[in-house]
């Protein structure tokens, strides 16, 4: 084999190809990735038994072939390349690198041991653009770092309905939700709903690529992201994922209250000054006042009380104050999750005891946050 490839273009492939490899493995092929030249274009396959990860890309192809590189060590070399253009010639397992400059080698091995991939087949689709749903995923990042709480649970469901597009993400004390009307997205299918795992939506994260489609294949045991020239593959579980709908349709809050939430932030970022390590954050409504008092407390610096106004919409709880512990972390989320400048916060009664924060904006109407209470 011999292909002559930009060095541009060997970093974009080797970032993802060293995030699939895992870092630590007792199967000594896994930490390989699979190079073919092949009709006038290159083939890379990686995998950990988790994810799957194929891409094909052009190249200048002098000769074709085929050969396994280890993943970290190619990482190395290509992030201290110093020229554009690179060329990579392999003779029996043994890979060579040169540029007009430099001449190296690189061990590799026969491609006969490398697990092989199932075929993804296409037939069921759901097409969007790739910016409208990584735009969601950052929104729920928040929860997907904590969801592993519930590891049965980590990742986004992906619920699809002739009416549109619910994504829903939980951690077991909080709850995001999406929906995305059908007008933004093209399927073949009516509906379906299944665990997109959090690991997919890592690796999909990596990518942040612009002005492209996303494309989600759905098989019966497997789904496939396909971004560009990337295509991530991993197993499906099936599973009961839980009633989200019967947190959404409240319809009884006790108050809601419109407050700014870059008003809220700043506050809250002093709080996390004093949270200590229980993070947890005293909030108060005073009715009468129509301010919100956002207070923590720490051993060694003492304490911080914050106050903020806000616009009393509807008040359906018949005491002055209303008053709950949060933590402050889950607290700040919920109104870093929105774009828009006002925030609508709303509680309801879930049990005699427990009253979940219910965070939503008009300008955002189809974007709803959950979080419960200390």
């Amino acid at each position: 084999m011999i292909i002559t490839v930009s060095k541009e273009k060997l970093k974009e492939i080797v970032q993802i190809v060293r995030s699939i490899c895992p870092r630590k493995t007792d199967i000594n092929i896994l930490n390989y990735f699979y190079l073919e030249a092949k009709d006038e274009e290159c083939s890379i396959l990686a995998t950990d038994l988790e994810i799957n990860y194929q891409t094909k890309f052009p190249a200048r192809i002098e000769k074709e072939g085929k050969i396994l590189i280890p993943a970290k060590q190619f990482e190395n070399i290509v992030d201290n390349l110093y020229e554009e253009d690179v060329t990579l010639e392999v003779n029996g397992d043994i890979l060579y690198l040169r540029g007009k400059k430099f001449f190296l080698n690189l061990p590799g091995l026969s491609q006969t041991d490398f697990p092989t991939f199932s075929p993804v087949i296409k037939d069921k689709f759901f097409e969007i653009d790739n910016e409208i749903f990584l735009n969601v995923i950052e929104k729920f990042k928040p929860i997907l770092k904590t969801s592993d709480i519930r590891p049965e649970f980590a990742g986004v469901y992906f619920d699809l309905t002739t009416q549109g597009l619910n994504l829903v993400v939980t951690d077991s004390f909080r709850l995001a939700y999406q929906k995305i009307k059908n007008i933004f997205y093209e399927t073949n299918l009516d509906k379906i709903s299944v665990l997109i795992p959090l690991r997919l939506i890592k690796e999909y994260l990596g990518l942040k690529k612009k002005g492209v489609k996303l494309r989600i294949y759905f098989e019966e045991s497997q789904i496939s992201f396909e971004v560009g020239n990337h295509l991530f593959t991993s197993k499906i579980i099936a599973l009961d994922y839980p009633d989200y709908k019967g947190y959404l349709e409240q319809n009884n809050f006790l108050f809601t209250i419109e407050i700014e939430k870059e008003e809220v932030l700043k506050a809250l970022k002093l709080n996390k000054v004093y949270a200590g390590d229980l993070k947890e954050l005293e909030v108060i409504f005073n009715f009468d006042e129509q301010k919100l008092y956002l207070i923590s407390r720490n051993e060694l610096l003492g304490e911080v009380k914050n106050e903020i106004d806000f616009d009393l919409k509807e008040n359906n709880f018949n005491r002055n104050e209303f008053k709950l512990k949060f933590n402050t972390d889950f607290f700040y989320d919920g109104f870093d999750s929105f774009e828009a400048e006002k925030v609508l916060v709303n509680f309801f009664s879930a049990s005699e005891d427990t009253f979940p924060l219910y965070l939503t904006s008009p300008a955002e109407e189809d974007f709803i946050y959950i979080s419960m209470h200390l």
